[in-house]
C-alpha cells in the first residue's frame, strides 16, 4: 500500500472509532426520562377480610414534590372476574390520605366494604407535581376476591 491509501484508512478508522466512542455519551446525555416528576408507582387490591377491600398505592417522585399521590381511584366489581361494573370513585379532594405534600414519596390506601365472594379491581390515576407542573399515569391493579379471612 502506498502512503496515500494508508493515510486514508487511518483517517476512516479514526473517524469510526471517534463515532463509536462518542455516540453512547451523546445518546445518554440527550435521552429523555420517562417522566420529569414520576420515578415509580404501583397499586394493588388487598382483601382485608369480612368483605373489606383495600386499594393500596405507592408513588415515588424524581425528587421532593409539592404534591404526590393518587388523584382518583375508580373501583370495579365482578361476580365472575371477567365482566366488570364500576361501583365507586375516590377523589383526593374527598379522601385526605390520597395525596401527600412536600415529599418525594407517598403511600396510602382507600377501603371499601365489598361483598364476600365478589372480585374487585381498580383503575388508578397517580400524580406528582412541582411548581405548578406535573405528570399523571393511569393503570389497572390486580383483581382480588373478597373473602371472610384476610389475604
Amino acid at each position: 500500500m502506498n502512503n496515500k491509501k494508508i493515510s486514508r484508512v487511518l483517517r476512516v478508522t479514526a473517524l469510526i472509532l471517534a463515532m463509536v466512542l462518542l455516540f453512547p455519551v451523546s445518546a445518554m446525555a440527550v435521552e429523555p426520562r420517562s417522566s420529569l416528576y414520576l420515578d415509580s408507582y404501583s397499586a394493588y387490591v388487598y382483601n382485608a377480610a369480612w368483605g373489606k377491600i383495600q386499594v393500596w398505592f405507592d408513588i415515588t417522585g424524581t425528587g421532593d414534590m409539592d404534591e404526590i399521590g393518587a388523584l382518583e381511584i375508580w373501583l370495579y366489581e365482578s361476580k365472575d372476574n371477567e365482566n366488570w361494573t364500576w361501583i365507586k370513585t375516590y377523589e383526593y379532594q374527598d379522601y385526605s390520605g390520597m395525596l401527600g405534600y412536600n415529599d418525594y414519596t407517598h403511600t396510602g390506601h382507600i377501603e371499601y366494604s365489598g361483598t364476600i365472594g365478589r372480585y374487585y379491581k381498580a383503575y388508578v390515576c397517580v400524580w406528582a407535581g412541582k411548581n405548578g407542573d406535573g405528570d399523571t399515569r393511569y393503570f389497572w391493579t390486580n383483581s382480588e376476591k373478597a373473602t371472610l379471612f384476610a389475604g
